[in-house]
């Protein structure tokens, strides 16, 4: 039986790697956070008073993104939370909750945030990617697919719903159609024969697995990657005499 902490451990090593889109959906430094909204200017200093809610959301949203970028993570969730509470249709807050959520594990909360976001904004690419690929790491591959068919009908050209799309095309072993929305991600050919074995080592099928890692490996212009992870492959499973 193929040694599970080895599996997620190359796995891992190829998810922090990678140079394709793939793989960055949920990253908590993607480009889902939006520009803290500026103030309406006023026509002149004595005919508008300061806007001082939208100045609060301003501040909260800022320091929510500064508890992110020190990765203190729960601070960043209260933060968020007191935008909520200051306006309980903000995108942004329910969105970055949303992926806070997956970051600490908690699948219900991630949804339902992810729920709300999607009601307000229901065209933002970002937020339909991140869902999708939250779908797509919790094997509800239908709810995945329909969000990113969706997602591609507003904006064909989206490297990340594309990349997503040839993760799930993996797991149905559609291979031809996989190395396709791979290369659409912004992948070259070998570096999406690297995707497809890497899907595979975390669904636990080395031997397929290393099928596209070792083509993917190959020549000058193999994925880089694919050449550190079929060493490791080779070093940990090798070939019966």
């Amino acid at each position: 039986m193929p040694n599970r902490l080895l599996v997620v451990l190359v796995a891992a090593q190829f998810i922090s790697m990678s140079g394709c889109s793939s793989w960055k959906a949920l990253s908590l430094n993607s480009d889902s956070k939006s520009k803290v909204t500026s103030l309406d200017k006023p026509s002149s200093l004595f005919d508008s008073k300061p806007n001082t809610r939208q100045a609060q959301l301003d501040l909260a949203i800022v320091a929510a993104e500064q508890h992110e970028a020190k990765e203190e993570y729960r601070e960043a969730m209260k933060t968020y939370q007191s935008v909520l509470e200051l306006d309980k249709k903000n995108s942004l807050a329910h969105h970055r909750l949303a992926l806070l959520a997956c970051r600490m594990s908690a699948s219900k909360q991630a949804q339902e945030h992810f729920e709300a976001a999607l009601r307000l904004t229901p065209k933002n690419t970002d937020l339909i990617a991140d869902y999708a690929y939250w779908y797509y790491l919790n094997k509800q591959d239908s709810n995945a697919t329909e969000l990113v068919d969706q997602g591609l009908k507003r904006e064909p050209q989206s490297e990340r719903l594309h990349g997503i799309k040839g993760l799930l095309l993996t797991r149905e072993h559609q291979w031809e159609p996989a190395v396709d929305s791979f290369v659409k991600s912004g992948c070259t050919t070998q570096q999406a024969w690297a995707n497809i074995g890497h899907v595979l080592l975390l669904e636990g099928d080395v031997q397929a697995a290393s099928y596209w890692i070792e083509h993917a490996a190959q020549g000058e212009q193999g994925s880089l990657v694919a050449k550190k992870t079929h060493n490791v492959l080779q070093a940990s499973y090798p070939a019966p005499n």
